[in-house]
């Protein structure tokens, strides 16, 4: 377990149950799942640093880690509009937009904290899909982190001046689409949702949203309209910026993209695993979802 810090190996082992024996038995039944699988298109990574984040997202539990390995390339194969480009250097122009970001430093929990400008985000001038898409692949590169994998990821959804423009174009559809992402498909640990400056109108897309929702995710959103003082309960002052009451400068993704944009060729050399092509099982992404 060399690749973690010692006090996150400390929180490996109680909340995870990781230790190097079970890390090297549950690789070795995720591999055999993946080789057992009867399915010749299905080509997804097997190296060791790779399916180790399912198999911490889901406890070292790899019956449910490799259901989330599923999921995680038939959404792939299924949504070519947001899949296709999944790499960093073709999601400029929206991500120059600086409409989202990874803090440099942690919440009180020491999760990777991922922050959204929902409410900024002008449909007119930028699709959904580029806005999803660019969104993944920050949390892509974040949880190459091996302690993000291990602590896990919150999130800030700023909703200020996200008015009827925005929930026009946000269907039901894109939102379901949004929310399996996480709770299905993704291989993070998901511990809590901060919603901020949320307007009226956003009970309208909440009110969708919640449909979709398990219980234990619902149990981890929480509202703090324009109180920073609750928000810095959770995430200290220290590490955000300056329009959250912190004491940092203005959010700026700049220096974090450039960190993508060093990792373009993996993004690009990722996207020729998974389904080798599209098929019916790939179309029912979440046939089997834990």
């Amino acid at each position: 377990m060399s690749d973690l810090p010692a006090p996150v190996r400390i929180v490996a082992e109680s909340e995870l149950g990781e230790t190097v024996t079970r890390r090297r038995t549950e690789l070795k039944n995720l591999r055999r799942m993946i080789k057992e699988s009867g399915e010749a298109d299905f080509q997804p990574r097997t190296d060791e640093a790779f399916l180790l984040r399912f198999l911490r997202c889901r406890k070292y539990d790899s019956e449910r880690a490799y259901k989330v390995l599923k999921n995680y390339y038939r959404v792939r194969a299924s949504h070519p509009n947001i899949y296709g480009e999944f790499y960093p250097s073709a999601q400029k122009n929206t991500i120059d937009r600086n409409l989202q970001t990874i803090l440099r430093g942690r919440d009180r929990q020491g999760c990777a904290v991922f922050i959204f400008k929902g409410g900024l985000w002008d449909p007119k001038s930028t699709k959904s899909e580029d806005i999803f898409k660019s969104n993944v692949l920050f949390l892509e590169q974040s949880i190459q982190d091996p302690v993000t994998q291990v602590n896990g990821i919150c999130a800030i959804m700023d909703m200020k001046h996200f008015g009827l423009l925005q929930l026009r174009h946000s269907p039901p559809a894109h939102l379901q689409k949004v929310v399996q992402l996480i709770q299905d498909c993704f291989p993070a640990r998901f511990k809590a949702i901060h919603i901020i400056h949320e307007p009226t109108v956003f009970s309208l897309l909440f009110s969708i949203v919640k449909r979709f929702l398990s219980t234990k995710l619902h149990e981890r959103i929480h509202f703090h309209g324009h109180d920073y003082s609750s928000l810095h309960k959770h995430i200290p002052a220290s590490v955000l910026p300056a329009e959250y009451g912190g004491d940092l400068g203005p959010m700026d993704n700049s220096e974090f993209f450039k960190t993508m944009l060093s990792q373009d060729e993996q993004f690009k050399n990722d996207m020729t695993f998974g389904y080798r092509k599209k098929n019916e099982r790939a179309d029912n992404i979440f046939a089997d979802s834990s």
